[in-house]
């Protein structure tokens, strides 16, 4: 498998992460195979540091 590195801004990490969680949050028990990627890559993310 191919693996890939992006840089991002603390901010560009939290819309990745606030859109994934809302892309999460629109699939029912049908798919759970992409809930189960989405979640898996949601986990590899790190927490934004808090703006400030």
């Amino acid at each position: 498998m191919d693996r890939y590195v992006i840089e991002v801004t603390d901010a560009e990490l939290s819309l990745l992460t606030a859109a994934l969680r809302s892309y999460l949050a629109d699939f029912g028990h049908d798919e759970a195979d992409l809930q189960r990627s989405v979640k898996d890559l949601l986990a590899k993310l790190p927490d934004p540091e808090p703006a400030g």
